[in-house]
């Protein structure tokens, strides 16, 4: 990405002239369209039209170069170059929206009405809200055995707890099943450390190029801009899932995880742990399953043959069910459970039917 070229006044009008209902956007947002797979074409069945990310960023980068500064332009690109390039394109992006906000705001496109900013901060907003998914459908794998994402990985774990909670479904659900824990496993255990060390450093990239994004909206739009968290916690959870697979686990920093209200015992940046914990000690249930799900990726590549990653997995999931939910799971005799059930005091009047 030409940064310098990107970011260059326009001649004349710094900012260029108004594309919104030029042919050009028409072009782009074709090249963008894309068929959902998962929508039945009825007895009309046609190839699937993929998204062309390639044509939408030479598009997008042509445009902002000579024709237009435009936040529209802008997060588009930083759409398509995410795709292409994951998250190294992902934090390009990012920076390029943050440098155009940053030098252009008074006059880039779309333009305010008097005053107001409620399409620029949709845009804005967008581009925010999309990148959860862009990250999660990011390749975390590169082997002949698959190639496959963090959305993959939360796929094949709810597989797993749905075939211990369901077994007399197995058939139906690994059938519908996109991928398994095991085939996921396998690509991880195939893919060259490097791959992991690398990728790891870029999404960790994207996250700084992320914060002085929100560094630049925040000063341009106040309360009126967009919230940021969701997007900053999935670069984190990738970028912390990349570096237990490529065997780099640095102890977590109060500025490595997000601070959320609800989670209880949470400590916040700069405070002590209770009782004196150093850095990195367990201090809420969430880190706990975490660190489950640690000791099963380091069994599973040091040991793949060892019971040690499957039952420390399986302790992880038990760790998010409730207590109703664990005994559903480990007690199949529905006579048995109602006992069990009424002696703990967990029966209610609109408890699901068995």
């Amino acid at each position: 990405m030409d940064f310098d070229a990107l970011l260059r006044p326009l001649p004349g009008n710094r900012c260029g002239e108004d594309l919104t209902f030029s042919a050009l956007f028409d072009e782009i947002q074709e090249a963008r369209r894309c068929d959902d797979p998962s929508v039945s074409q009825g007895e009309w069945v046609r190839p699937l039209k993929e998204a062309d990310w390639p044509r939408v960023a030479r598009l997008c980068e042509d445009a902002l170069a000579v024709r237009a500064k435009d936040v529209r332009l802008a997060v588009w690109l930083t759409e398509a170059v995410a795709r292409t390039r994951g998250f190294g394109g992902l934090a390009d992006g990012y920076r390029l929206v943050a440098g155009l906000c940053e030098s252009y705001w008074d006059d880039i496109h779309p333009l305010s009405d008097d005053g107001d900013q409620e399409m620029r901060a949709g845009n804005l907003d967008w581009l925010v809200t999309q990148s959860r998914r862009i990250i999660r459908d990011t390749l975390v794998t590169d082997s002949s055995r698959g190639c496959f994402s963090m959305a993959d990985l939360e796929s094949a774990r709810n597989l797993a707890a749905s075939l211990e909670r369901n077994p007399q479904e197995a058939e139906f659900l690994m059938r519908a099943a996109p991928v398994t824990l095991d085939q996921f496993e396998a690509a991880r255990r195939d893919t060259p450390r490097d791959f992991f060390v690398r990728i790891a450093a870029e999404a960790e990239a994207a996250r700084l190029a992320l914060g002085e994004l929100e560094r630049v909206v925040d000063a341009k739009l106040g309360l009126d801009g967009p919230g940021f968290d969701d997007a900053r916690q999935a670069l984190i959870e990738v970028r912390d899932t990349l570096r237990r697979f490529g065997g780099d686990v640095p102890a977590p920093t109060s500025q490595s995880r997000a601070v959320s209200p609800g989670e209880s015992g949470r400590i916040p940046g700069g405070e002590r742990a209770p009782g004196g914990a150093s850095p990195g000690a367990i201090v809420t249930r969430a880190d706990a399953i975490e660190r489950l799900r640690e000791v099963a990726d380091f069994f599973r590549r040091t040991e793949p043959h060892s019971p040690v990653a499957y039952l420390a997995d399986k302790a992880a999931r038990w760790g998010e069910m409730s207590l109703h939910e664990w005994l559903r799971t480990v007690v199949r005799d529905d006579g048995a459970l109602s006992h069990v059930e009424e002696l703990l005091g967990l029966v209610t009047q609109d408890a699901p039917g068995r």
